[in-house]
C-alpha cells in the first residue's frame, strides 16, 4: 500500500526515534513523507497532495494547541490530512490538558477523522474512549521502547552523569546537581540536549554550564543523528532525564535512570510500566535530594512483555488495514 507518513520532524530525537521505527515496521509498504527533514532509507520525500491509500501520523504530544491562533493552524492540518487519503490513522500518542472548550472540540474532531488510533498511555485512552466512543483505539506502552537492538550502539559506558535538559528545568539548581556528582565521583557530567530544532535544549544546557563550577568536567552534545546520540546515552552509568524519551532509552538500554517531570505526559507513561521511584518536577526539587536518587539509581531491567507490547502500534496497525483491504 501506498503510505503517507508524517509526523513532527524539527531536530528531536523523540520524535525521529518514533518515525525510524515506524517506517522499519512497514517496510512491506510504499513510504512517502511530506517532511522535508526527514531522513530515513526507505521513505521517500514527496510534494503530492493525494493519491495514497493510507494517512498516517506518528507522534507522541502531536495535539497539543498553545494559544488560539493553534486552533486556526489545526483546522488547516485537518483539511490537509483529509486530502493526502481518506483513511488516516494516528499511532503512540497522547491527549494533553486543552487551554479552552473550542481547543479540545477541535482536536475532538481531527481525532474522530481517523480510522485507527493508538495512544501510549491510559488517560489518553480513556479520554478517547469517553469521548469518541465509535473510534477504534488501542493503548500500547510508547513505541520507542520497542526500539530494535540493532539500533542500541556498542559503546562503552564511562560512568558520566546525563542529564537529558528541557527548558523547564531550574538550570541553577541543574548546575549544584552537575557540580556535586563531578565533586564526589570524579566522572564527567553530558549535558544531552535532545531536541536542537525549535526548542532547543541547548539553550537550558549552555545556562547549567554557566552556572556550574567545574566546566573542564562537562561536556555538552547537542542531537545531530540518532545513532550519535544514543552512542552518547550509552556512555553513561545513569541518567537525569527531563526529557521523557530520554527515561525511555534509558529503560531499554538498560541504564539507571531518574525522572524529572514537566508534563503529565511523562507521570501518565511512566505509571503505565508500574513505575514506582520518586518522580521529580524539573523547575522545582531539593538538589540533595536528587543526588542521593542519582547515587542510589539501580538498572531498571523492562520487563520484555513490555518491549513487546509497545511493538504494537505498528503490528496492529498493519492487521487493521490488511483487513480493510
Amino acid at each position: 500500500m501506498r503510505i503517507l507518513l508524517d509526523g513532527y520532524a524539527d531536530c528531536n530525537l523523540g520524535d525521529d526515534l518514533m518515525l525510524t521505527i515506524a517506517a522499519k515496521g512497514l517496510g512491506g509498504h510504499e513510504l512517502y513523507t511530506p517532511l522535508d527533514k526527514l531522513n530515513i532509507d526507505n521513505v521517500e520525500y514527496t510534494c503530492a497532495k493525494n493519491g495514497f491509500d493510507w494517512y498516517l501520523k506518528v507522534t507522541g504530544s502531536g495535539f497539543l494547541i498553545h494559544n488560539n491562533m493553534g486552533i486556526l493552524y489545526r483546522m488547516r492540518d485537518m483539511l490537509r490530512e483529509k486530502h493526502y487519503s481518506g483513511k488516516r490513522a494516528v499511532l503512540n500518542c497522547n491527549i494533553s490538558n486543552f487551554i479552552n472548550n473550542p481547543a479540545e472540540k477541535v482536536i475532538q474532531r481531527q481525532l474522530g477523522g481517523y480510522d485507527f488510533i493508538t495512544t501510549r498511555d491510559g488517560a489518553s485512552y480513556e479520554y478517547i474512549r469517553k469521548n469518541l466512543p465509535k473510534t477504534h483505539c488501542e493503548k500500547y506502552p510508547d513505541m520507542v521502547f520497542s526500539m530494535p537492538d540493532s539500533m542500541i550502539p556498542d559503546v562503552s559506558c564511562e560512568n558520566a552523569l546525563g542529564i537529558a535538559v528541557h527548558s523547564s528545568a531550574d538550570c541553577a539548581a541543574l548546575s549544584v546537581v552537575t557540580d556535586g556528582y563531578i565533586k564526589k565521583t570524579g566522572k564527567k557530567v553530558i549535558l544531552l540536549c535532545l531536541d536542537t530544532g525549535l526548542e532547543n535544549d541547548v539553550i537550558a544546557a549552555k545556562k547549567v554550564y554557566r552556572e556550574a563550577k567545574h566546566k573542564d568536567m562537562i561536556e555538552i552534545v547537542s542531537y545531530t543523528s540518532i545513532s550519535d546520540m544514543l552512542g552518547n546515552i550509552k556512555r553513561c552509568g545513569v541518567i537525569l532525564g527531563i526529557r521523557l524519551h530520554s527515561v525511555i532509552l534509558a529503560a531499554r538500554m538498560g541504564i539507571p535512570f531518574v525522572p524529572m517531570s514537566y508534563s503529565e505526559k511523562t507521570l501518565s507513561v511512566l505509571s503505565d510500566i508500574n513505575y514506582t521511584e520518586t518522580i521529580y518536577a524539573s523547575d522545582s526539587f531539593v538538589t540533595e535530594d536528587v543526588l542521593q536518587s542519582i547515587f542510589n539509581a539501580e538498572k531498571n531491567c523492562i520487563d520484555e512483555s513490555i518491549i513487546k507490547s509497545a511493538r504494537n502500534h505498528i503490528k496492529k496497525f498493519n492487521e487493521y488495514i490488511k483487513q480493510q483491504g
